[in-house]
């Protein structure tokens, strides 16, 4: 039988990497996550981790298990969340997990409105890379992931996910309303040619998008400014009358005098890219972070 203190000693011992982070992040003798560990091996009849001379890292049938543990913990979360009338095992948090522009306007507005209807919910926001996010939900750290996919990779494309809500959401060449662009309906890569250009880092689905279709056209466009900041990027495009690339989701809430305007780009790999709101698979989700999961699809569904 697998005990619950166990399965929870487990999963941060294999979230942390050791015995001794585990011990430090639980507050728990290093023997007696050891010998928790021990049980736990000794009832599945396999060795749960490949002990190193740096860490520890999970073996197949640990890579199963943790699968496994991590969602009956988070269930048993769940569940002790809506029993507790108090909800003082801390059933109002929602953890919310994101790439980097969505926290600048669009996520403030889906928290203050969640809020609205959830006073007592408590909120945990962490940005990072779209395989970040996917990590994130996967293993439990958070609760909803909101992040893009090209359609090739990331969010989404793992078993070990749950894609709640997925939109097509075009890259757009975002840049201010008196740029002398900004009167056209659509711009062409040729277009940006003839001005500065501030663009993401490699790596992120934009960016990846536009030096395929730079490559494909054969269009050569040098950022003036590369950042893995989305706000810099859109503060400098404001500032400087230089034209950066998003989508208009990003903008929502935006006023004043960094308000930029979004433009689409004529070129259909832009419309690859897909906005994906995701969970853990088959997981039991608390009340509060299902609510949550509605509001945010509803504003995405109206932005």
């Amino acid at each position: 039988m697998l005990h619950g203190i166990a399965l929870r000693y487990f999963v941060e011992v294999a979230r942390s990497g050791s015995l001794a982070a585990a011990s430090e992040n639980l507050h728990v003798a290093v023997s007696a996550i050891s010998r928790q560990i021990g049980k736990l091996e000794e009832d599945v009849g396999a060795p749960l981790f490949e002990r190193l001379p740096r860490g520890m890292v999970l073996t197949e049938a640990g890579e199963l298990l943790a699968e496994h543990a991590r969602r009956t913990l988070l269930d048993a979360d769940a569940v002790l969340g809506e029993i507790s009338a108090s909800e003082a095992r801390g059933g109002t948090l929602v953890r919310v997990a994101c790439t980097e522009g969505f926290t600048r306007s669009f996520l403030p507005a889906v928290l203050a409105r969640h809020r609205e209807a959830a006073p007592n919910a408590r909120y945990a926001l962490r940005s990072g890379t779209p395989s970040q996010v996917e990590h994130w939900i996967t293993v439990g750290e958070m609760d909803v992931g909101l992040a893009f996919s090209s359609g090739s990779s990331g969010s989404g494309n793992t078993s070990a996910l749950n894609v709640v809500h997925s939109s097509v959401m075009p890259v757009c060449a975002l840049l201010g309303a008196d740029h002398p662009l900004a009167s056209r309906a659509s711009l062409t890569l040729a277009d940006l040619q003839a001005y500065p250009v501030a663009l993401l880092e490699r790596g992120t689905t934009v960016r990846q998008l536009f030096d395929l279709c730079c490559s494909t056209r054969g269009v050569r466009i040098e950022p003036v400014m590369s950042s893995n900041n989305s706000a810099a990027l859109h503060a400098f495009a404001a500032l400087t009358g230089a034209i950066t690339l998003g989508s208009s989701v990003a903008l929502k809430g935006l006023s004043g005098e960094s308000a930029l305007v979004s433009r689409p780009i004529d070129e259909p790999l832009f419309s690859q890219r897909t906005l994906q709101v995701t969970t853990m698979r088959d997981r039991r989700l608390p009340a509060v972070v299902k609510t949550f999961v509605d509001t945010i699809v509803d504003m995405i569904e109206h932005a």
